[in-house]
């Protein structure tokens, strides 16, 4: 399906989109991205497999240039969303790519796969996406959306209501705690001195990285995430299809 969008992209090396189903996931399969998730955010493998063996499926990115080496992956799972009719929810879980491989919309590429796949086997359902976000992900996400909301603590709407059990159930599965007077998720990883480094000072001043930042000050050393979510909708989908294929094409989206 959209996977091979990545065929059009002109990046070099080029990538490929692996999709691996939650009963093929092998011991050597989550070593080998745990070794490479763990060079860019510090985890213990025991906490790795957890979330992983919480997801549904992996999109595993590797080069097509004969090496096959991992540039990136990202879990997702999807389900019913409890307590609002006729609703889906799309949560995308860990999410990691090499720096050398970031702006190639590759992980917009894979929720948008994953959200077609789920559309098809759904069609009259309302669709609604959930992540428990690093800076890098919230950022990288937020600015290709016309509009998103983060996680509501204490929740006033029917809506919000199913969105913060959808939240807890996730964070009970993750063995992620929630600090309800902050809205943050305790998710146990810190990111090295290394990866912060990569990312120069007026990064952090990009719009989605300071309202990041205002929402969780402390990221730098706290080990804690950012809950989010958005409907598929008519703009948001076409917000992620421009991001995506803006930077497929190797032209700097919104907000670079």
């Amino acid at each position: 399906m959209l996977q091979h969008l990545s065929r059009l992209s002109r990046h070099t090396p080029p990538v490929t989109m692996d999709t691996v189903a939650r009963e093929d996931f092998s011991d050597t399969l989550l070593q080998e991205l745990h070794a490479f998730a763990n060079g860019l955010m510090a985890e213990e493998l025991e906490h790795f497999r957890v979330h992983a063996l919480s997801n549904d499926l992996v999109h595993v990115f590797r080069r097509r240039d004969g090496t096959g080496g991992i540039v990136g992956f990202q879990f997702w799972k999807a389900g019913t969303l409890s307590g609002m009719p006729r609703s889906r929810v799309i949560i995308g879980g860990k999410l990691r790519i090499h720096p050398a491989f970031r702006q190639r919309g590759l992980h917009l590429l894979s929720g948008l796969t994953v959200f077609l796949q789920d559309k098809l086997q759904h069609p009259t359902s309302r669709h609604y996406r959930m992540s428990i976000a690093s800076p890098f992900g919230f950022v990288s996400i937020t600015e290709a959306l016309s509009w998103y909301r983060p996680f509501e603590p204490r929740p006033r709407t029917r809506e919000e209501h199913a969105l913060k059990d959808a939240f807890l159930s996730l964070a009970r599965e993750s063995h992620f705690e929630v600090d309800e007077a902050s809205g943050l998720f305790n998710v146990h990883i810190h990111m090295t001195p290394e990866t912060l480094g990569r990312y120069p000072p007026e990064y952090f001043q990009r719009p989605a990285a300071r309202a990041y930042a205002a929402l969780n000050p402390d990221f730098r050393t706290n080990g804690h995430y950012v809950g989010f979510w958005f409907r598929f909708t008519p703009d948001n989908l076409a917000s992620l299809t421009r991001a995506t294929v803006r930077r497929l094409l190797g032209r700097r989206a919104r907000g670079g």
